[in-house]
């Protein structure tokens, strides 16, 4: 939403909205002009306004009551995406996991070979310090969202789908219907030579849409290799077309990212960008807000926080953070998002941990729903004390920060993991030892 806010004032157009609490996304959007009510009020909707809602607002939101009241022009977030996409060639980014770092990657890749693109994107891009913006260039990159089916509604000129996973079945339903979403997003491609899928993914490879494949895998077109980690750094050698690409440098670590990378890579070099220009842009993206970001270090202790919290994207996060650590003990602290995620989620919590040292699990985070009988934290420690290699344990969110210091220990790395409340936990932690000394 905050990225939509962004690209509409820096085109022009008055902008006011509400959230529950100050934050520096609010405070950036008042600096450019917007308009910003604290606490969602009906007093805040005139009749002469267009109110743009997200699927997470339900009907009984008296700012939404109000619009409906006052006959506003209503429009959910994806319409207006869509809207400000109007004579720009749109390069859709989706995909279960690693759509934020794919469209990052591709918005700054694009914008270092000199493309200017609009962008509009779910997490705040530390090369640009935002995550919209309002380009000259010809192109939008667009995170097209699966989570409520509204990818299915992008008629793309090309895009990146990294993979297919079984998540936000509450909206779905059956695995068909999710599938059904991402086929007639694929139907409705414009340029199928700008297409870029994982051919590593089961699911994408079952259905075989018209593109262009990338992965490890023997058989893709975009063909990765020799993926190498060095710390928080990877390097990775690509044949595209006839072509041999060596020593590719990314400056992220794992082996999901390379792959997020080496689509965008190959989809730069289609779009006409100069081979040197794509490769200064990949080893020059500084990451983005929430995806192993650095929150401070303190007494040898090291901080990060990522918004991974299904299982598929844990794994592959811990391992990373694993392979960039070799020697030094990692404390994974997990909140559960959603009841009905990890109501989804039960029985593949056991092994995903196993790179880590210790697991904190601490409270579900409700995101506004009602708890569900049986969904509960001590059925996911039972799973994790049955079948994971790391200590686990339970800690209440309520007083997490102050607790936490009593169980580290020097040279310890310490992640956060979910999309709920825990990324405050790496700050308030390090306030905690400030009072400390």
């Amino acid at each position: 939403m905050s990225s939509l806010a962004r690209i509409l004032l820096e085109s022009g157009y008055d902008v006011s909205g509400s959230d529950i609490s100050a934050t520096p996304i609010t405070e950036s959007l008042r600096s450019l002009g917007a308009n910003i009510s604290l606490g969602q009020k009906a007093e805040n909707v005139s009749p002469s306004q267009t109110v743009v809602f997200s699927t997470d607002i339900k009907a009984n939101n008296p700012e939404y009551q109000a619009a409906v009241e006052l006959k506003c022009e209503m429009m959910h977030r994806s319409d207006c995406l869509l809207q400000l996409t109007k004579g720009k060639k749109i390069l859709a980014v989706g995909g279960t996991h690693g759509k934020t770092t794919t469209s990052s990657l591709l918005a700054w890749v694009m914008e270092v070979c000199g493309l200017s693109p609009t962008f509009a994107i779910g997490g705040i891009v530390t090369n640009f310090s935002t995550n919209g913006k309002a380009g000259e260039g010809p192109y939008f990159v667009a995170e097209a969202d699966e989570s409520d089916g509204t990818l299915a509604k992008y008629c793309s000129h090309g895009g990146i789908i990294t993979n297919i996973g079984l998540d936000h079945m509450d909206h779905y339903q059956t695995e068909e219907s999710l599938l059904d979403c991402f086929r007639t997003f694929f139907s409705q491609v414009q340029n199928r030579g700008l297409c870029f899928w994982c051919g590593d993914d089961e699911r994408l490879k079952k259905m075989n849409p018209a593109g262009i494949t990338y992965g490890f895998e023997q058989g893709n077109q975009l063909r990765a290799d020799n993926f190498r980690q060095d710390g928080w750094r990877s390097t990775v050698d690509v044949a595209f077309e006839g072509r041999k690409y060596a020593d590719i440098e990314i400056s992220l670590a794992g082996r999901h990212n390379v792959l997020n990378a080496v689509a965008v890579f190959g989809l730069a070099l289609k779009l006409g960008a100069r081979e040197p220009k794509v490769r200064e842009g990949l080893k020059s993206f500084k990451g983005i807000a929430r995806r192993c970001e650095i929150k401070g270090e303190k007494n040898g202790i090291l901080f990060l926080d990522d918004y991974a919290h299904h299982p598929t994207e844990i794994r592959a996060t811990l391992k990373a953070i694993r392979d960039a650590n070799p020697h030094r003990r990692i404390v994974a602290v997990f909140q559960p998002h959603r009841y009905t995620r990890t109501r989804d989620c039960m029985g593949t919590y056991g092994q995903i941990f196993n790179s880590v040292d210790q697991v904190i699990v601490t409270d579900i985070h409700a995101a506004g729903e009602s708890p569900i009988p049986g969904v509960e934290v001590p059925v996911i420690l039972s799973e994790l004390q049955k079948d994971s290699l790391a200590n686990c344990s339970y800690l209440p969110r309520d007083g997490l920060s102050r607790k936490l210091p009593s169980i580290l220990e020097k040279g310890d790395v310490v992640v956060t993991l979910g999309a709920g409340n825990i990324t405050k936990v790496g700050s308030e932690t390090l306030e905690t030892f400030a009072e400390e000394t």
